[in-house]
């Protein structure tokens, strides 16, 4: 339905047409399409800027953003992320339980990887982990004092008596993208909507990537350890973050070709000959240690910390996820103040029989699929899809997780019309990806900010890949 919204608290009229089609709940407008009072600063700003303001700083913002780009020396195409700038906010009563909750969450992964390396865990089935294409049982388990140093959490906000309640549909362990894109947007979008910035209280998030920066040399034991970029190179979407992250934080940047092993088992920049102590893999496809199988040898030994280490992806594991809440109630003795949707994993027995009884009410996903591939959304597919699905399912249980659907919130997608020279606000499924950073074994720190990605209008998948942008996530003090 198209709606023209009130946002004011006079009550005048919108100069900017809104869409609602999604049936999950907006977060920018309640159901009968007055704005929410948290969003009336945003929406009044947007009012007072019109489409010609809204165009002039859109476009500063994205130059901003090309400069960037061409100050590295890549001066072909535009390798800026899609960006919506109309920002998410998020209420400081949802960010405290939030934050409780993924340092909680975390704290009890990084327990279940100490006692993975020790052989001592019994909360994930071991049929589980040993049939986990994330997890190779040749290679032995090095994760060290603190495994993951920085995670990266996917949430939904689902509406719950007239608040919003926070689900973590997956966790990210390594190559947890997000924090670099974050740190360039907040340097922008407070000039977009300054005045909503100002008046709005909105927490900082610091100097994050000297943060990250610090977080992940402290994997080392020397003093002044050099931390390493491993980068595919300027062909990966994420290659500015890297060069943005690598000269915040003095760290050398490498693609793969440019690393080898010296005599000892040291890592050593070719370029520069200096030994590199501590790395930070940002490789998309295969590893670096297919290009340096020594390089295994040599974190096993203590030459090299690899922040990824080996096996440290097994957390990524959709088949692991399920055991999560367990890990927290059986390790820290806590219930889980954040949780999963209702899930089960068809390792499990139980959860098989009531799976394969209620295929056609739930989404089935593969454990080894990734960016929406390898899902059944049973209601929406017909019944020669679902009962191909199920064939699948039956050959090998083990390898799915099952969960009901969810009708989780929408954000709005804001854009300027080119037939009526008017703002159009039109609604979108959206999810958070919130990072965490553990300098220590005692330490969880939740950067107070998130990348959310919105999905393109008629989808449920935000990713950047299929389709989705992202925006600014502001935390309100």
């Amino acid at each position: 339905m198209e709606l023209c919204a009130r946002c004011s608290q006079a009550g005048s009229m919108l100069t900017v047409k809104t869409t609602l089609e999604q049936s999950g709940p907006n977060e920018v407008f309640a159901p009968d399409g007055a704005p929410r009072d948290l969003y009336r600063p945003v929406l009044g700003e947007l009012e007072r800027m019109g489409v010609e303001g809204w165009e002039e700083r859109t476009s500063r913002a994205h130059e901003r953003l090309l400069a960037e780009q061409h100050g590295f020396g890549i001066l072909e195409g535009d390798k800026t992320h899609p960006t919506d700038w109309f920002p998410r906010l998020l209420p400081a009563a949802g960010w405290e339980v939030l934050e409780r909750g993924l340092a909680q969450r975390m704290h009890a992964i990084n327990e279940f990887l100490r006692r993975l390396e020790a052989g001592k865990e019994e909360v994930v089935p071991r049929e589980v982990i040993e049939s986990s294409g994330l997890y190779d049982v040749s290679v032995p388990d090095r994760f060290g004092e603190v495994p993951a140093r920085q995670m990266g959490f996917d949430l939904v906000a689902v509406e719950e008596a007239g608040g919003w309640k926070y689900l973590v549909i997956e966790d990210n362990a390594r190559m947890p993208v997000g924090a670099m894109s974050m740190s360039r947007l907040r340097a922008l979008t407070p000039d977009v909507f300054s005045e909503s910035y100002a008046a709005l209280g909105v927490q900082p998030l610091g100097d994050l990537l000297g943060r990250l920066g610090d977080v992940l040399r402290a994997a080392s034991p020397l003093s002044e350890p050099t931390l390493a970029i491993l980068s595919t190179g300027p062909e990966d979407q994420y290659y500015l973050d890297h060069k943005l992250f690598a000269e915040e934080t003095g760290a050398v940047l490498a693609e793969r070709h440019e690393v080898e092993l010296d005599g000892v088992g040291y890592l050593i920049h070719k370029e520069t000959g200096r030994r590199l102590d501590v790395i930070y893999e940002r490789i998309e496809e295969g590893r670096i240690y297919d290009d340096l199988p020594k390089l295994v040898e040599a974190h096993l030994e203590g030459r090299v910390q690899a922040i990824f280490a080996p096996n440290v992806n097994i957390v990524d594991d959709k088949g692991v996820y399920p055991f999560i809440p367990e890990m927290i109630r059986s390790y820290l003795g806590e219930e889980p103040v954040v949780e999963n949707p209702e899930t089960w994993s068809l390792a499990v027995e139980e959860d098989r029989r009531y799976v394969m009884e209620h295929f056609d009410e739930l989404v089935i996903k593969s454990r080894s699929g990734w960016g929406g591939k390898d899902v059944l959304i049973a209601p929406e597919e017909s019944k020669e899809t679902i009962e191909e699905f199920r064939k699948m399912v039956e050959e090998n249980p083990v390898e799915y997780i099952a969960q009901r659907t969810i009708d989780f919130s929408t954000h709005v997608l804001c854009s300027a019309g080119e037939a009526d020279g008017e703002l159009h606000l039109r609604d979108s499924y959206a999810d958070y990806r919130v990072h965490a950073l553990s300098p220590d074994p005692d330490t969880v720190e939740v950067v107070p900010g998130a990348m959310t990605r919105v999905a393109a209008p008629g989808s449920r998948l935000v990713n950047i890949s299929s389709g989705g942008v992202m925006k600014d996530t502001w935390v309100l003090s």
